[in-house]
């Protein structure tokens, strides 16, 4: 009995090493890095996606024995293995966006979700993406507002977060993002006006806020060009149509002088037509109809030789001789 209990013991303090070795390597592994700790927890609170198959342990690296994400389905990384890119466009994912931990991801450069059946709300947390240069959550069914804290990512260049169900009104902090050249929130139910700080975003090519619920007139910061409200000169689409804009139509929008189409339709639009939008010579597209303008087309429409699709109906407009119309 005496010899079965010490080689007993003698196993246990040969092999004690080992096992507090293995343990700790385990223990590591499973606990791996925060992005993918993230990712995981993240995938746990989805409905299966079969594109997600790949999301699972062990994927341990032999050197720091920590889980890697970087092979995993829609996931890209930098050279030290940390996560810049995570997307899934149209990936049969339903669940919630904020259950997706956002400040877990400080590398994070492009992020495209669009597509899928994702509800919930924008978590104010977003903003913690500072180096974020693509943010791509359009067509799902987020609810609820934009964040303030979306205006902390200084280095967007894209921004789309049209076809959901976003309200409230259209946070005054977009006017920091000085980097954007597309913001699309069109198709949503956002109300209130346009903030006079869109016109801050001087790189802006492309501005789709139609089909929501927007009030108040168009802000002149949109059109202007003085360097206190910024300079929208390379603007080259801008779609409006189908809220509740009321006012006139500013004269300073034909400043935009690369403004391929402009569309304004299904307004509460009054006032004139201003002359000075025969000032976008490079106009292809201009949409007007359903509104309230009153008096007569400007004759210097016929400057617009390049206009392949003109609508200024259901208006009570007067129509004059335009010398050398191209329309």
């Amino acid at each position: 009995m005496a010899i079965h209990k010490s080689l007993s013991l003698a196993f246990l303090l040969f092999f004690l090493p080992f096992l507090s070795s293995s343990h700790a390597t385990i223990s590591s592994a499973t606990a791996g890095l925060p992005e993918a700790e993230a990712l995981l927890k993240w995938k746990a609170s989805l409905s299966p996606a079969q594109v997600l198959h790949s999301w699972s342990l062990p994927a341990t690296n032999a050197s720091t024995n920590t889980v890697s994400p970087c092979k995993w389905t829609g996931i890209s990384c930098n050279s030290l293995g940390s996560v810049t890119e995570i997307s899934l466009p149209s990936a049969g994912l339903q669940g919630k966006l904020d259950n997706l931990s956002f400040p877990s991801f400080p590398n994070l450069i492009h992020l495209n979700l669009s597509g899928n059946t994702l509800i919930g709300t924008i978590p104010a947390h977003i903003g913690t993406l500072y180096k974020l240069m693509s943010l791509d959550l359009s067509a799902n069914s987020i609810s609820g507002s934009i964040p303030l804290d979306i205006g902390n990512l200084v280095n967007l260049n894209e921004l789309d977060l049209s076809i959901n169900h976003l309200d409230a009104s259209i946070p005054s902090t977009l006017g920091n993002l000085s980097n954007l050249s597309i913001l699309y929130l069109d198709q949503n139910r956002i109300s209130g006006s346009i903030p006079p700080q869109i016109g801050n975003l001087k790189d802006l090519v492309q501005l789709s806020l139609f089909q929501n619920n927007l009030t108040g007139p168009i802000p002149p910061a949109l059109g202007s060009i003085p360097s206190t409200l910024g300079n929208l000169s390379n603007l080259s689409i801008l779609y409006l149509h189908q809220n509740r804009i009321s006012g006139s139509i500013p004269p300073q929008i034909g400043n935009l002088k690369d403004l391929v189409q402009l569309s304004l339709f299904q307004n509460n639009l009054t006032g004139p037509i201003p002359p000075a939008l025969g000032n976008l010579r490079n106009l292809t597209l201009l949409l007007v109809y359903r509104n309230q303008i009153s008096g007569s087309i400007p004759p210097q429409f016929g400057n617009l030789t390049n206009l392949d699709n003109l609508d200024l109906s259901n208006n009570s407009l007067t129509v004059l001789f335009l010398r050398n119309s191209g329309i």
